[in-house]
């Protein structure tokens, strides 16, 4: 018997409709600045940490498949014959994914206890994002029953695998 566990945090989404916040680095607001905030937080989440070579052709771009055709003319308008590294940006991608999850509390479609093991924190601290901040305001609801759940966790062995019968 497998439990099923719930989506954890790097499962969500990240919503198109992510804004700039206090937890952006200065070279992600600058990126903001020309491909917006939601192509921002894809290459992030994609090449974070890494030195990548931006074409200055946006044919040779392989960025399109991150952020689509555009984005990746952007990028070699912008940023074309450079080497740049991209930034980590964990907390802000956290940000961004938990979003929905915080206006789903506040729209009253999940309790802050459902919550706590989707987004790996206390139910204190979910309170005070949910009471005491604006994050996820303008942000629509998310729909967990639309998300893929893990069954079990792949890296776990299988404690209560039923006997093999003869």
């Amino acid at each position: 018997m497998k439990l099923d566990r719930p989506v954890s945090l790097s499962d969500l989404p990240i919503p198109a409709n992510s804004v700039v916040t206090g937890k952006w680095t200065a070279q992600m607001c600058e990126m903001a600045d020309h491909l917006g905030p939601f192509r921002t937080l894809l290459v992030i989440d994609a090449l974070g940490g890494q030195q990548i070579d931006v074409p200055k052709s946006a044919e040779r771009n392989r960025m399109a498949a991150i952020i689509g055709e555009e984005g990746a003319k952007i990028m070699s308008r912008i940023y074309g014959g450079n080497r740049m590294k991209v930034p980590v940006g964990r907390p802000a991608l956290n940000e961004a994914r938990r979003a929905g999850v915080i206006a789903a509390i506040r729209d009253g479609k999940m309790s802050i206890g459902e919550a706590v093991p989707i987004l790996g924190t206390s139910h204190n601290y979910i309170s005070h994002l949910v009471n005491k901040t604006d994050e996820g305001k303008e942000t629509r609801a998310l729909d967990l029953s639309k998300l893929a759940r893990r069954r079990y966790d792949p890296r776990q062995l299988d404690m209560f695998a039923a006997p093999e019968s003869e």
